[in-house]
């Protein structure tokens, strides 16, 4: 399974940063789930970070955007760090996919985590090129 961790960061509103790390497919996507259900249910805004992560699959974009409506939903911000480079296959994914429309990415850790924490992302959305 992939590696995935879990930071907090509570000062001034606690929000659980989830960085995946290596490839994401439906063994890992369960643990994702889980692990942002706890969050979520605490009251936590979201930041997925996926810049050491090399592959996700579509199970695993699908607990994304379903926590990100879940997020929505409890007024919590849901944000994805993603930096711009280098370019890599899950950038691809976003784009091929249109997924990258569907949710605010920040390109630098601290923004979105500002931005989840505000409810909002001021970065751009992955668009197809």
């Amino acid at each position: 399974m992939a590696p995935l961790s879990v930071t907090l960061d509570r000062d001034p509103r606690p929000v659980g940063i989830v960085t995946l790390v290596g490839e994401h497919d439906a063994y890992s996507a369960g643990r994702i789930e889980n692990e942002l259900a706890v969050l979520l249910e605490a009251g936590h805004c979201i930041v997925i970070g996926l810049e050491e992560a090399t592959f996700i699959d579509s199970q695993t974009l699908s607990v994304l955007l379903a926590a990100r409506h879940q997020a929505e939903r409890a007024e919590l911000g849901f944000v994805l760090f993603l930096p711009p480079e280098p370019h890599t296959q899950v950038h691809r994914i976003l784009e091929m996919t249109g997924l990258g429309l569907a949710f605010p990415v920040e390109q630098e850790l601290d923004r979105a985590v500002a931005a989840a924490r505000a409810g909002r992302a001021s970065g751009e959305h992955i668009r197809a090129a």
